[in-house]
């Protein structure tokens, strides 16, 4: 269900704020940015999904599937239920 997923950091970071993550997958290279702002953002999702009753899948950057999701953005959501005004939604880009 194509509807049930979200790919990049704005529409993973609105559907967390909607509490829709069942799933969330995410490279190893945010958790590395040099940005420390951004790897705080990153580290407070993973805990906040995992407080919500989600699971957070980690994806080595080393390995092909890793790899796939960076070319992806780096990060995606699996979600509970469909947000359909969100799908389709022009984000602005996130500010860490």
């Amino acid at each position: 269900q194509p509807e049930r997923a979200f790919y990049g950091p704005a529409h993973v970071f609105a559907a967390h704020e909607l509490a829709a993550i069942d799933r969330l997958l995410i490279t190893d290279e945010l958790f590395r940015t040099p940005d420390a702002a951004a790897r705080r953002r990153w580290v407070t999702l993973t805990e906040e999904v995992k407080a919500n009753g989600a699971g957070v899948h980690i994806f080595s950057s080393a390995h092909t599937s890793g790899q796939q999701l960076g070319e992806l953005t780096g990060v995606a959501a699996l979600l509970r239920f469909p947000l359909p005004e969100l799908a389709d939604a022009e984000l602005p880009p996130l500010v860490f």
